[in-house]
């Protein structure tokens, strides 16, 4: 059955491939957009039972007596590029700090060349991750013993690699509180195939943002207490989030036209602005930031596609729904068997959908906390058990792999990528991640 099933689906992808008429934008694209979706949902069924992966987890090396977590490897073939800009919005005073405009850092991910001896960033500048390891104290996970993050595979400033020529553009937003930097590991690979990623920290919600001169501007947000006081914190950051949203892709099509918005001038890697395709845009986002991904497309029409990763749904998109291509991913528990605002949203929606369930997965397995707490529990320094409620029992890795394969193929087509549109069934087909009709 498994050779029956792989000898047919090349055809029908190439098939879908040759026609190239899946591009976003046209009624018939959108038309041939849900053919694909309903086409790949039944593939990805019957593989289900067919298909068996095993991953295998890298063993954690030690560094200075300390314990050294680090990113897996990219997938893809490109050098990575990474900058941190600082952007202010002059026309917009701080929802949090009215007497301040408003402030964010962003960094650009991007396909590079030249990198061989260009310094790497961190993954969690070490002010940043102290503050992070203090904050898992609270999630059950002392800090018993010295560990480190290794840093990232992002070069600084690298020159951007214009023989591709131009790239779509990928925004990424995290979950409620959370630095832009706990999704590297997504970031990175994304532009390791050709994407540039662009990934936002939201000043005074995130947990800590740090700018360029060292100054840390921690989150004003009280803690939660109960489910209507976070229920009420994420209604209040929406709107602001969107609105930056809006204000990053403003700032993009700045770069694109040979500006540069940088407030304190840091110069522009070489070449990025040429490779600023800011024609074709996607979105996606964790918690929070799948919500917020939604609801700036709808928004927001220079969003073609976007994706959310187990993030509960609010907003005027759930009324209103999409008339794009737009995914949902959830976590074992989460789905629209329990969550009214996706069964709504689904309801409501017009454009082409896909809908998966992650089995083993929990909420935090949606960012580079599944990486950061397994390696924890098997140093002893957490329990097994407290590492499978906050990251689920899903292999880390084999998580992390299916994640990126299904949101890379997912963007290759929706912003008219070809090239490795044939392999889909190949590398999309897995048991752990459940198709939901």
């Amino acid at each position: 059955m498994a050779a029956a099933h792989a000898a047919v689906q090349p055809q029908i992808w190439a098939k879908l491939w040759r026609s190239k008429a899946c591009t976003v934008g046209t009624g018939e694209g959108i038309i041939l957009l849900g053919r694909i979706f309903r086409c790949l949902s039944v593939l990805l069924m019957l593989a289900f039972a067919t298909v068996d992966v095993v991953a295998q987890a890298e063993p954690v090396p030690a560094h200075q007596n300390s314990m050294v977590i680090a990113l897996p490897e990219p997938t893809g073939t490109e050098g990575i590029g990474v900058v941190d800009l600082h952007l202010v919005d002059a026309s917009r005073h701080d929802p949090y700090i009215p007497d301040r405009l408003r402030e964010l850092m962003i960094s650009i991910w991007y396909p590079a060349i030249d990198v061989a001896g260009v310094p790497v960033r961190s993954w969690l500048a070490p002010d940043l991750a102290r503050m992070y390891a203090e904050g898992l104290i609270h999630y059950g996970i002392p800090m018993a013993v010295p560990w480190i993050l290794a840093p990232s595979h992002g070069h600084v400033d690298a020159p951007a690699d214009v023989a591709g020529g131009g790239r779509p553009v990928m925004l990424f937003s995290p979950g409620l509180s959370m630095p832009r930097e706990l999704s590297t590991a997504q970031a990175e690979d994304l532009a390791s195939h050709g994407f540039i990623v662009v990934t936002s920290s939201y000043t005074y919600e995130t947990f800590a943002t740090q700018f360029p001169d060292g100054r840390i501007e921690k989150s004003v947000l009280p803690p939660a207490t109960d489910r209507d006081q976070t229920k009420a914190q994420v209604a209040s950051a929406l709107p602001i989030r969107v609105a930056d949203t809006r204000f990053v892709l403003d700032k993009l099509a700045d770069i694109a036209a040979g500006d540069n918005p940088d407030a304190d001038r840091h110069p522009l890697p070489d070449n990025l602005a040429r490779i600023l395709d800011v024609s074709k845009v996607a979105m996606f986002g964790h918690s929070l930031g799948g919500t917020t991904a939604a609801q700036s497309m709808h928004d927001d029409r220079r969003i073609l596609a976007g994706a959310n990763l187990d993030g509960v749904l609010s907003g005027s998109v759930v009324i209103d729904g999409l008339d794009r291509p737009f995914m949902l991913v959830g976590a074992e528990n989460h789905g629209r068997d329990n969550d009214p605002t996706w069964q709504q949203f689904r309801a409501n929606d017009h454009g082409p959908k896909l809908d998966f369930r992650l089995d083993g997965a929990q909420h935090l397995s949606f960012c580079d906390n599944q990486l950061i707490v397994p390696p924890l529990a098997a140093a002893g320094i957490t329990s097994s058990e407290n590492a499978a409620q906050l990251v689920g029992t899903i292999d880390p890795r084999d998580s992390l792999d299916l994640q990126r394969g299904y949101l890379r193929t997912f963007f290759d087509t929706t912003l008219g990528r070809y090239d490795d549109l044939p392999q889909a069934p190949v590398t999309l087909l897995h048991p752990e991640m459940v198709p939901v009709p």
